[in-house]
């Protein structure tokens, strides 16, 4: 950890990065407990900065704080993923309890801080029990919350099929290879701590650098992932969160005749409008074209057709593309023009739709299918 240059650009960056998130207009609640997120581990860059520096006698204040803002990191990421993801974008209940275990080192630390002398425990027993719980409790927050955040990343992405027809743009994939990323750095920073493998100190500068940057990319370029109004944010929320109902709930909300009234209003909608071909295509604009609440919508297209909103959308989608590639319009477009044309909007979203829905690519369906 002996280049103070890369730690440098790292340290600066992470701060900057800090700051922008703080002023960021999309995702605003998520991308502030993002940006407290980056400040710690720009802190954390900070104290390597001064050790390089041998400054650390003349910071002991700004060490002591810089220690007791690790355990913001681990609440203050998870913090951040639940707010990308919630479409409710209300604050959690009991929302001060994630940072209990800041609070309380804080609370030790403060003496320290203030008139120069360390918290008195009452003997070396109680010493030793506290400073070893606080020791322990670090890891083991920093493993729990990972975990909390990756199960709501995967929640997500299964969440938002039920919302959209295009999610290549706001499923949060950057975020789980972040979570990979930071997972890294946690072993590093354990073997720096406590294993001392020598042969990664040469690399350990270079991983810190590169994640802030990748963290700083997709970050910033993330757009809002659920850009609706705030009646329909509500319901997609219940739409998100509702369990599963039995048969009979289910015809509490709809009934055979109004299922079937609303089931032939769909394929009007699909077969002669064609409304699948909007690439922006969401549960809200379908509800307000079929002239029904969201919860409705979300109601028939689950257990009228079985399916959820993603794949509901992208099978006429398919349908459509199947025709292109087999007609004249094929021998103007390439394939990312036929998908465009279909109503998806990106080539991979499209191959991998097309191959699971007919076992082939769309190259290899129209080789065969013209021959």
């Amino acid at each position: 950890m002996s280049d103070p240059l890369i730690i440098g650009l790292t340290t600066g960056g992470s701060f900057l990065l800090a700051f922008l998130l703080f002023t960021k207009h999309m995702n605003v609640k998520a991308n502030r407990w993002l940006g407290v997120f980056v400040f710690t581990l720009a802190s954390a860059m900070l104290e390597i900065f001064l050790h390089n520096l041998n400054l650390q006698k003349s910071h002991r204040g700004t060490l002591s704080l810089i220690e007791a803002s690790r355990f913001l990191s681990a609440p203050t990421l998870y913090l951040s993923v639940s707010f990308f993801t919630s479409a409710n974008k209300k604050a959690e209940s009991k929302v001060l309890w994630h940072f209990a275990l800041f609070l309380a080192v804080t609370s030790l630390l403060l003496p320290g801080i203030l008139i120069g002398e360390n918290f008195r425990f009452p003997n070396p027993l109680t010493a030793s029990i506290v400073l070893t719980f606080f020791k322990v409790a670090l890891p083991a927050q920093t493993v729990i919350y990972w975990g909390l955040s990756y199960l709501k990343l995967n929640r997500h992405q299964q969440n938002i099929e039920q919302v959209t027809s295009s999610t290549d743009d706001i499923d949060l994939s950057w975020l789980k290879y972040f979570l990979w990323i930071l997972a890294a750095v946690v072993l590093i920073w354990l073997n720096l701590a406590i294993f001392n493998f020598t042969s990664l100190f040469d690399v350990t500068p270079f991983l810190y650098l590169t994640s802030i940057y990748f963290l700083a990319y997709f970050a910033l370029k993330q757009k809002e992932i659920y850009p609706y109004t705030k009646p329909d944010l509500q319901e997609l929320d219940m739409v998100i969160s509702s369990k599963p109902n039995t048969k009979t709930e289910r015809q509490k909300r709809l009934t055979d005749s109004q299922a079937a009234a609303l089931k032939e209003k769909m394929e009007r909608l699909m077969g002669q409008e064609k409304i699948y071909l909007n690439n922006e295509l969401s549960l809200p604009i379908l509800a307000q074209k079929m002239e029904i609440s969201i919860h409705e919508l979300s109601y028939l297209i689950n257990d009228v057709y079985g399916e959820n909103f993603f794949s509901f959308v992208n099978s006429y989608r398919i349908e459509e593309a199947k025709r292109l590639l087999l007609s004249e319009e094929f021998e103007k477009l390439n394939i990312l023009g036929i998908a465009f044309e279909a109503g998806f909007n990106s080539k991979t979203t499209f191959n991998t739709a097309f191959k699971k829905s007919t076992g082939q690519s769309p190259s290899e369906f129209a080789q065969i299918g013209r021959k």
